[in-house]
């Protein structure tokens, strides 16, 4: 039984009970009684109509919670799969990236490999290079580490310096380089030589008031120099012609491709 339901039962209940006659009552007495049963009936009728009322207005509100409630939830569960959507795709973002890194991190493992051997290489070509050239590269080749496995440069900076490195090589080969040098003759004594290089294979040397002159060669354990007195005279007239001290002109220079 709900509570107005249980209100009413007693308020009738109460009413029959004061609206018996009682013995020995007069009239006035039992209108009196009567009176004041009816005010408590009507009383007893506003507080199970207030009840009521507020019965209702309590269950609106119950109702109106309980459709909160369940916009909340289904809100709330729209944002958790739209969370665990989310993740998901983070997860495979993650995952791609990782791919990624692993492709970066070989990729720079080989760079790494490459310019480590390139810097052996060059240690080693540059022992051998011309002159002018080791003195055009001077600056960068300091820079070149004796033992590449442990330089403390960055692998960016060790790249640029391999690739400065070639470059002025690959200008060069491509070049012909007039240089003044002393070379030792075959008397033991030295003189100063002006050296005419063609690239990086061949080379030509004099000293036109000594009368001297020679041909240079590349070899395994640097340049080899041969005396060749006889082309002293050529190898000026080339020498003048570079510096435009004399007309372009057909100058035949012995040359070897060995």
């Amino acid at each position: 039984m709900t509570r107005h339901h249980r209100n009413t039962g007693i308020a009738l209940a109460a009413l029959v009970a004061l609206c018996a006659p009682r013995g020995g009552a007069t009239a006035e007495d039992s209108f009196a009684e009567r009176r004041l049963t009816m005010e408590k009936w009507l009383e007893t009728r506003r507080l199970i109509s207030a009840e009521r009322q507020e019965w209702r207005l309590g269950r609106e509100l119950l109702a109106e919670r309980a459709e909160t409630l369940k916009r909340d939830i289904a809100a709330w569960r729209e944002k958790n799969a739209q969370a665990e959507r989310e993740i998901a795709d983070a997860e495979r973002e993650i995952a791609d990236l990782e791919g990624r890194r692993q492709d970066f991190l070989q990729a720079v493992a080989g760079v790494l490999e490459t310019v480590s051997r390139l810097e052996s290489e060059l240690r080693s070509t540059l022992a051998r290079a011309p002159e002018p050239l080791r003195e055009r590269v001077k600056l960068l080749s300091r820079r070149l580490p004796e033992n590449p496995a442990q330089s403390r440069m960055s692998l960016g900076e060790r790249a640029q310096n391999v690739i400065g490195i070639l470059n002025e090589m690959d200008k060069f080969a491509r070049e012909i380089t007039v240089a003044s040098e002393v070379r030792e003759l075959a008397d033991g004594t030295s003189a100063e030589v002006t050296v005419l290089y063609v690239g990086l294979g061949q080379a030509y040397y004099c000293n036109l008031k000594r009368g001297i002159a020679g041909i240079g060669r590349p070899g395994p354990e640097g340049w080899r120099w041969e005396p060749r007195d006889d082309i002293a005279e050529a190898v000026a007239a080339a020498v003048a012609i570079y510096r435009n001290e004399r007309p372009a002109a057909y100058i035949a220079l012995p040359a070897s491709l060995r």
